[in-house]
């Protein structure tokens, strides 16, 4: 009978020895921001503690053990925010506004209710995993753009932290798929619709933007010995159990591992893990390790939904209108 006294002691115990950070999420024009993903990291201890915004735009990040904080928000189709060194003490409640800045167009089809829709949850439909004759899942079909579950927490090199900081500082226009450019493997499906292909040697992965076609080989080779350096890497797969294990190396540096900017390099190597749980979703999980750019090995959560029937992967040219470029701001 003593449990739920002590219970609210703890309870109670902890509010005191913990603080708050809380404010609202907008636009620089005022514009309330729901669903913005807030993240504060301890400075010293390195614990992560999340909350998300509310429809308007309120946000609190309660109980935080005292100390100091580096603070991010991310809101889809928006710039990135940071905020470094937030003291937060005893008792102690901080208000921080966040303002995100908007790094696209606002035009129709490229304002951030075309991204929100592109980012929308659908209805899958329900059944079993479908498999192949030699009773392995089949991760064949159209699967809508790739929903991020988990953006990992990657140890940065300082060489890694400065280009971070460079892309952010330019507001990410460098990206390459600004202009024209592929996508990484981690970006391979993001937003847009793709296809996957799947036999016993060979799964394919063909995506709606303007990206080249992904081949894994599945037929028990090996990577190259000497591999010329290109977009996506080079790529085998096996199987452990219902999952596939993909092996990537090869990459010529050039992409980007996220939208918040991290690098590839030629000593980038991924492994990816797929996995069919039921009819309706594919999951995937990326993980990075290059010892040039990340202090240890970090992983990427994504799934898909699949695509209701007749949906298709349409053809896109990037090259044909590509008018962001003159536009983009930065330093």
């Amino acid at each position: 009978m003593y449990f739920p006294v002590l219970a609210i002691s703890a309870w109670a115990l902890l509010a005191q020895n913990s603080g708050t950070i809380t404010g609202t999420v907008t636009d620089v024009y005022g514009g309330v921001l729901g669903k913005a993903a807030i993240q504060a990291t301890n400075v010293a201890t390195k614990a992560v503690f999340k909350a998300e915004s509310s429809a308007t735009g309120a946000y609190t990040l309660a109980q935080l053990p005292a100390g100091t904080y580096d603070l991010s928000a991310t809101v889809t189709g928006m710039a990135r925010f940071e905020q470094k060194n937030i003291a937060v003490g005893v008792a102690h409640t901080v208000q921080l506004n966040i303002k995100v800045n908007d790094f696209s167009l606002n035009t129709v089809g490229e304002d951030r209710q075309f991204f929100e829709g592109l980012t929308t949850r659908h209805k899958t439909p329900a059944g079993p995993t479908p498999r192949m004759a030699n009773g392995k899942p089949d991760l064949s079909g159209v699967w809508l753009g790739t929903f991020l579950q988990d953006s990992g927490k990657p140890e940065l090199t300082p060489s890694a932290q400065a280009i971070v900081n460079e892309r952010a500082a330019n507001h990410l226009k460098d990206v390459p798929s600004s202009r024209c450019q592929p996508n990484g493997i981690t970006l391979f499906g993001v937003i847009f619709t793709y296809r996957v292909v799947q036999t016993p040697d060979y799964l394919v992965m063909i995506a709606e933007h303007d990206q080249p076609p992904r081949q894994i080989f599945m037929d028990g080779r090996s990577h190259p010995k000497n591999l010329d350096p290109t977009w996506l890497g080079h790529s085998v797969g096996h199987w452990e159990g219902d999952t596939l294990v993909v092996d990537t190396v090869g990459f010529n540096g050039r992409a980007w591992i996220d939208l918040e900017g991290h690098p590839f390099t030629e000593r980038t190597h991924i492994t990816e893990r797929y996995r069919r749980p039921d009819l309706g979703h594919l999951e995937v999980e990326f993980t990075i390790d290059d010892p040039s750019s990340y202090v240890k090995p970090w992983t990427i959560k994504r799934i898909s939904d699949l695509a209701p029937k007749g949906e298709e992967v349409a053809e896109y040219v990037c090259t044909e209108n590509n008018k962001d470029v003159p536009h983009l701001v930065g330093k």
